[in-house]
């Protein structure tokens, strides 16, 4: 997911992301919209003190993230270019020797 990094315990679970406010600044700014400005949010400085990234705890902000993750794979797949249908079951079709 472009935009996103994970942090992960010793086990390789992930704790929590890390998400890039440059590449997602518009839809973190829907997202504070919706839930207001909490502050145990953890924000990632740059030099001049702008917020660059928003670290989202799973065991804070669980609910929120599962709300953010949705939104962001949305926001990725609206970016993809479509196929038409037909297009789509013929390569199916020709690819498994489906009939669909």
């Amino acid at each position: 997911m472009r935009g996103v990094q994970f942090l992960t315990d010793h086990q390789d679970k992930k704790t929590a992301a890390l998400i890039d406010l440059k590449e997602h600044s518009a839809f973190w700014a829907d997202v504070l919209e919706e839930v207001g400005e909490p502050t145990d949010f953890q924000f990632l400085m740059n030099d001049q003190g702008e917020k660059i990234a928003v670290l989202l705890d799973f065991e804070k902000h669980g609910e929120l993230w599962e709300d953010v993750y949705f939104g962001l794979i949305t926001e990725d797949i609206e970016d993809e270019p479509g196929i038409p249908w037909e297009e789509f079951k013929r390569e199916l079709e020709s690819k498994r020797n489906l009939s669909v």
